[in-house]
């Protein structure tokens, strides 16, 4: 690591860790100019590691925790039940176009299996915001478990686009802010195969997109670069499970789009599995959030 990358990695450092002038900063790893893990050397000469998605995930927690079906007090435990009714709701509606002949019924109700999907994107936009109000007060919460008293102020969003974890969130945010606009956008009857694309299949295109670029992003930093088949315990498989959940939703929409004449997407089919395996993705990852934070929650920040 050379001079720059040093005084970039020690400045880092210095938000997210505790005051003390012995700290011995010896490595420093990432993904571009994102600091993702910092090892330090103590006077004692133990090693403390600091890892950004621990620290932006768990060090806020009650330590000695046991997080697994119960514990509203706690935002990740939101965060994890809110994504798992989101793409529990995707997953419904999705089935429906999958298995025509068991749900013929419903399907002649056009209203009821995009209000399905519009509930799901709401859920979805809400675990995504406490996603980001974890990330932008990851350093305050941190402190706070440690017993001291914040340096910052409690922020309701944040601009710290230089922290990977939270450009992932915010990234995501939007995300989920498109698929409310085409879900909602899906319940207007009446568009024609123009109108369906620009306000339902567009946003559904940008929102997948971003989905993927938040994806990667918690890949990376999960990784600390892009080694990304090193598989480094539970918040691994919950990285690499949701890209695979983007990848899906990014396939739905290409088979989602309207050509001019039609009066259905050109995949319904394929649409709908590929929805279908991304929200079984999404529930997944989101379901082992829970044991992730009970692994982390007696880890130091």
């Amino acid at each position: 690591m050379g001079k720059k990358e040093l005084a970039t990695a020690t400045q880092h450092a210095s938000r997210h860790l505790p005051a003390s002038k012995n700290w011995e900063l010896i490595q420093a790893e990432g993904a571009g100019p994102f600091i993702t893990r910092i090892v330090h050397r103590l006077p004692d000469g133990s090693l403390h590691t600091w890892i950004a998605r621990t620290h932006r995930k768990c060090g806020g927690i009650r330590r000695g925790l046991t997080v697994n079906r119960w514990a509203p007090s706690e935002l990740g435990w939101w965060i994890s039940i809110l994504f798992m009714i989101g793409s529990s709701c995707f997953a419904l509606g999705s089935i429906i176009g999958v298995l025509p002949q068991a749900f013929d019924a419903i399907l002649q109700q056009p209203t009821v299996v995009n209000s399905i999907f519009f509930t799901g994107s709401l859920f979805f936009t809400s675990a995504a915001y406490c996603q980001l109000l974890e990330a932008a007060n990851a350093d305050r919460r941190a402190a706070q478990a440690r017993g001291e008293i914040p340096n910052e102020a409690f922020c309701w969003m944040g601009w710290k686009p230089t922290h990977i974890g939270w450009l992932s969130g915010f990234i995501q945010f939007i995300g989920t802010l498109l698929f409310n606009m085409n879900t909602l956008d899906a319940l207007w009857p009446g568009l024609n195969w123009f109108q369906q694309d620009v306000l339902i299949w567009v946003p559904d295109v940008i929102g997948s997109i971003c989905f993927l670029v938040s994806s990667w992003l918690a890949v990376l930093e999960c990784c600390h670069g892009i080694a990304i088949w090193k598989i480094q315990g539970i918040s691994w498989w919950i990285v690499m499970i949701n890209l695979l959940g983007s990848i899906s939703f990014g396939i739905s929409a290409v088979f989602a789009v309207i050509l001019p004449q039609a009066s259905d997407v050109l995949g319904p089919y394929a649409a709908n599995l590929w929805t279908f395996i991304g929200a079984i993705c999404f529930l997944v990852a989101a379901r082992c959030l829970l044991p992730e934070m009970a692994q982390n929650a007696s880890t130091s920040t």
